[in-house]
């Protein structure tokens, strides 16, 4: 029997602290071979683009991929529909179809709050947001779950957005919330960083940045794009990826940092070393510590068994004809 999930069975099956949870264990699972992710397959087409990610989950008990799509012509309609097709490592039979859109937004916002809680100080309390778009709202819940959260700065392009954004934080989750009229005015003085924004250039200066910030780069997911510059990456006493061989092919604002010969890749850690404690995510409370976020198939495939778990025991989905 194979079921189907919707974004709302998602939604409400999957709260942050679980997911941050479950991320966190399915990179413990990497650390011991119980985990496997391959680099992400794109297709060139014609008039867009199209991604796969695969992985195997053993501690969770599934196999399988996500993948997702977008029509790049210009003011083409949103079609990118993301789906997890979910099997099963004990009889190899597809266990369940998964939209992804809502499970996406929910685990990358989770992936931000695991390397939080391992890199940022422990004292951390003010958070700095660029971007203010549909993802930006997740990453604010995972650093809520990680650290008590005091105060947040956001900003992005249209005041509009992010006065929008302010309000709706300071409703949902309590916090104080200003909306700041810089970039440089909102990283100025916060413990937590986070950029998530669809710039292909850089919304970040290194010069910005003040000593023991951490900065979780979530927004840059391609080769073309980047969100901090060369001297962000630069100042960086460490910087963490999901995966190093997926970072090399993929991560641009890395890539094009160390060409320019801002960043040697022998800073870079995978991020279960620093889960697993065999390296230190925080060298002192002075260093300026980088998760570099490009998402990895695991994430998805780990959430995908959780909330398929969740949906079995309370009768919630579809089953489908195959």
């Amino acid at each position: 029997m194979t079921i189907y999930l919707s974004n709302t069975d998602v939604r409400n099956l999957l709260p942050m602290n679980e997911c941050v949870e479950l991320t966190e264990k399915v990179f413990r699972d990497e650390a011991i071979g119980q985990a496997i992710n391959l680099p992400r397959q794109h297709l060139p087409l014609p008039k867009g683009m199209h991604r796969t990610v695969f992985g195997i989950a053993h501690g969770f008990g599934v196999y399988g991929m996500k993948t997702y799509g977008s029509d790049r012509r210009p003011n083409a309609p949103n079609r990118t529909r993301y789906l997890v097709m979910l099997y099963s490592l004990e009889d190899g039979g597809l266990e369940a179809i998964v939209e992804a859109r809502d499970l996406g937004q929910i685990r990358t916002g989770a992936a931000s709050g695991v390397a939080t809680k391992f890199m940022a100080r422990e004292d951390a309390s003010t958070i700095g947001i660029i971007g203010s778009g549909w993802e930006a709202r997740a990453q604010i819940a995972a650093m809520n779950v990680v650290r008590n959260i005091t105060h947040v700065k956001a900003y992005s392009r249209s005041a509009e957005n992010r006065e929008a954004f302010a309000a709706e934080m300071r409703e949902v989750h309590g916090l104080d919330v200003d909306a700041v009229d810089s970039a440089e005015e909102c990283v100025r003085d916060v413990d937590i960083l986070v950029t998530i924004t669809g710039s292909d250039e850089p919304v970040l200066e290194g010069s910005w940045i003040s000593p023991g910030t951490h900065i979780n780069g979530i927004g840059a997911t391609g080769l073309n794009r980047r969100e901090l510059d060369v001297d962000a990456v630069s100042r960086a006493d460490l910087v963490v990826v999901e995966s190093m061989e997926q970072a090399k092919a993929d991560c641009g604002e890395l890539i094009y940092a160390a060409e320019q010969g801002g960043f040697d890749w022998s800073k870079a850690l995978e991020l279960q070393a620093v889960i697993t404690g065999k390296a230190s995510g925080r060298p002192s409370n002075e260093a300026i510590t980088l998760f570099d976020a490009l998402g990895v198939g695991t994430e998805d495939l780990a959430a995908a068994a959780v909330v398929l778990k969740k949906a079995k025991e309370q009768g919630i989905g579809a089953e489908l004809p195959m």
